[in-house]
């Protein structure tokens, strides 16, 4: 139980991601009218590959992309990792649009296989019909619709276009993989030249900020690499689960 704890690798924050082809692909009605008519900074695809460290010593990989999918993109993103006799492998994505300078989400899926049980989360947003399914069953949830919400995907990109815009604070209502809301502050803390796997580079430091926090996340960004994230460090009740560094990546 304490070691599932230790590792429970939440995608949290800007998520890990060349994932598998996609599967129960969105028909073009699903996803809100947008066209990506030029590409805004943060959002150039690209593919990385990074190391998941614990304790400085390496226990897997992960590989995280962005890449165009009819009017929108995809961002993606798989890890596998063990640390004795525990293992976890996930592959994860979320599908979305561009509109009015907010990224509007309509597929979110999660897939978790490993030590334990499987998992799959999926959430489905009609925003036409302003509709949240849930679950492979497609089950709606009752809920009033929120024109801010992201996924525990999108919302990465979008704290990636308010930093490239300037700001320095942000605040999103993020709906969990069960389709809960939840809100999400992260805040600008600096800045840092990082020796990493893939070599010297110039970062910006955001951390999430906020009371009461289960779990503090510190995560570094590249401006000069179109913002793609280089390094994650995560902890839960100060002890660290992972902390993951940038190998090698290309911009696509």
């Amino acid at each position: 139980m304490m070691m599932n704890k230790q590792w429970r690798l939440l995608a949290s924050f800007f998520c890990l991601s060349l994932l598998c082809p996609a599967q129960a692909q969105q028909t073009a009605a699903t996803a809100p009218a947008a066209a990506i008519s030029q590409t805004p900074a943060g959002l150039k695809p690209f593919s990385a590959k990074y190391q998941v460290l614990r304790s400085g010593k390496v226990h897997g990989e992960a590989e995280r992309y962005l890449k165009p999918w009819g009017q929108g993109y995809e961002l993606g993103y798989k890890s596998k990792i063990s640390w004795l006799i525990f293992k976890d492998e996930r592959h994860e994505r979320s599908r979305f649009v561009l509109k009015d300078g907010h990224l509007q989400p309509f597929f979110y899926q999660l897939k978790r296989w490993g030590t334990g049980p499987g998992r799959h989360y999926e959430l489905n947003l009609d925003w036409t019909k302003q509709e949240l399914l849930t679950g492979k069953e497609k089950a709606a949830k009752p809920l009033e619709w929120d024109k801010q919400w992201l996924d525990q995907l999108s919302y990465h990109s979008q704290l990636v276009l308010e930093l490239a815009a300037g700001k320095t604070d942000f605040s999103f209502d993020v709906l969990t993989r069960h389709g809960d809301p939840r809100s999400y502050q992260y805040k600008v803390t600096g800045e840092e030249l990082l020796s990493l796997p893939a070599g010297k580079l110039k970062t910006i430091r955001v951390e999430r900020v906020g009371k009461d926090l289960d779990k503090q996340v510190v995560a570094w960004v590249a401006p000069e690499l179109d913002y793609l994230l280089v390094k994650l460090w995560q902890a839960e009740d100060k002890v660290e689960q992972f902390d993951v560094q940038l190998q090698s990546y290309q911009f696509n």
